[in-house]
């Protein structure tokens, strides 16, 4: 089996040498081999996994929930009611962020209109230092 250095292994998974040392001590990729000089020697199948784990990222799964997706991968055999208890809470948490994501544009809407001269007295950073109370308290 061919083995790459964990630069060759970052290079080739678009990702930074400090993300996949992350991922071994988060437990998402094994600790490899090393060579008798100490370095690293990943496998080319190291490369679709750490990308594996960046897709996943990516469409807002945390590193705990891919780390329960990988088990799932590797063929760790889950009840039907785990996997819906598990896929209910995900889409309570995708509710949630929307929820605030909401509010952060209304709070962004109603300040965005009113301009002012100083930036110190900018409605936008009056609602954000004042927790969204600024613009509230002017209506």
């Amino acid at each position: 089996m061919t083995h790459i250095t964990i630069g060759e292994l970052a290079k080739r998974a678009g990702v930074h040498l400090e993300t996949i040392r992350y991922y071994e001590r988060r437990g998402l990729i094994a600790e490899p081999p090393r060579n008798k000089a100490g370095y690293r020697l990943y496998s080319i199948l190291d490369i679709e996994h750490i990308r594996w784990i960046r897709q996943a990222q990516g469409i807002g799964f945390s590193l705990e929930e891919i780390r329960y997706l990988m088990s799932l991968r590797m063929g760790e055999v889950w009840t039907e009611a785990e996997l819906r208890q598990h896929a209910e809470e995900k889409i309570m948490d995708i509710e949630n962020k929307i929820k605030q994501l909401e509010e952060m544009k209304a709070l962004l809407i109603r300040t965005v209109g009113q301009s002012n001269e100083s930036h110190m007295s900018c409605p936008v950073l009056l609602t954000i230092t004042k927790g969204g109370e600024a613009h509230e308290q002017e209506n």
